[in-house]
């Protein structure tokens, strides 16, 4: 944990950097962020977990509910997309087994909060946030629970090393 409050500003500072970089497509600088996907979110110290699933991963469709519950489990609050790319035709195809069937009118994440955000591709692709700071890297894919409960718990930490705006 950092120690003082010039090195939690500082890790805070680079954090958004980073991600802020990381962003830039076209060489049009664009930043990822959540205000219009989360505002009914209550604002405050809470972790978000931001997701866009797509049926072009099947597997991950499988998945994502048990690694949805390990998030929730975790404490953060989850919030799913379905991939903007997919035609709504192509999503309500994959969503009509019975397991999926909760799915069907889950809303596309916006494309440009998507392609900012470097969420496309690959789904799942998991973007984590606080107090309405995104944490720079996504993470991509499926995993085993430990190793998913593992890599909640170390961005959980970076993004509560630095204090709520």
């Amino acid at each position: 944990m950092l120690g003082s409050a010039v090195t939690q500003a500082l890790g805070g500072l680079l954090l958004s950097a980073v991600a802020l970089a990381a962003s830039a497509q076209d060489g049009e600088l664009r930043r990822c962020e959540f205000r219009e996907h989360t505002q009914t979110v209550v604002e405050g110290q809470s972790p978000v977990l931001h997701v866009i699933l797509s049926p072009r991963m099947p597997y991950a469709l499988k998945e994502w509910r048990r690694m949805a519950s390990v998030g929730q489990q975790a404490g953060w609050r989850v919030m799913a997309f379905r991939d903007p790319q997919v035609p709504d035709a192509e999503w309500q195809a994959a969503t009509v087994a019975g397991d999926l069937q909760p799915w069907r009118g889950m809303p596309p994440m916006d494309l440009s909060v998507a392609q900012a955000c470097r969420m496309l591709n690959h789904a799942p692709t998991v973007v984590l946030s606080r107090c309405g700071r995104v944490h720079p890297w996504p993470v991509w894919g499926v995993m085993p629970d430990a190793a998913w409960a593992h890599v909640l718990a170390a961005r959980r930490a970076d993004l509560e090393a630095q204090p709520c705006p």
